[in-house]
């Protein structure tokens, strides 16, 4: 369970630590569980608004991330950053920078330096942000980037 202070930013449901009841085999709820749906690419608005709810939690506390929340925020952020859409991030090498932003955001946080992984979160917020709008406006004027012709 994620404690925080009541005037806390709300975490997206990606952030929340909820752990679903077990359900025994043996239950007809199990075998109305079916194998997970294959996956899909994320959206890179919950990639933006993940990566801005974990630069506000980071800043809102008075100290470090133990070392299970560092670990639990590191993975449901690194299996977005995966699950990005192929090719949105791959001109320019804006995908290295914003995967060496998260790295570098991660490793400033297990050393307890917290605003300067903020800087990094933020980094790589704006690298998305900023990457998934001229996509956006790629495929609003049919893929010529404004250009008249």
């Amino acid at each position: 369970m994620t404690m925080r202070p009541p005037d806390a930013t709300p975490l997206p449901a990606a952030l929340v630590d909820t752990a679903a009841p077990a359900v025994p085999a043996s239950s007809p709820a199990a075998a109305a569980h079916e194998p997970a749906p294959p996956a899909r690419f994320a959206r890179p608005t919950m990639l933006l608004e993940t990566l801005l709810a974990t630069r506000l939690e980071l800043l809102s506390r008075d100290h470090t991330w133990p070392p299970h929340t560092l670990a639990q925020r590191r993975a449901v952020l690194m299996r977005l950053w995966e699950q990005r859409a192929p090719g949105l991030f791959e001109q320019g090498g804006t995908a290295d920078s914003i995967a060496r932003c998260l790295q570098a955001a991660f490793a400033e946080a297990a050393e307890g330096r917290r605003l300067e992984a903020a800087l990094q979160f933020k980094r790589a917020y704006y690298l998305v942000c900023c990457t998934a709008s001229s996509g956006s406006r790629a495929r609003l004027h049919g893929g010529n980037n404004g250009e008249t012709g």
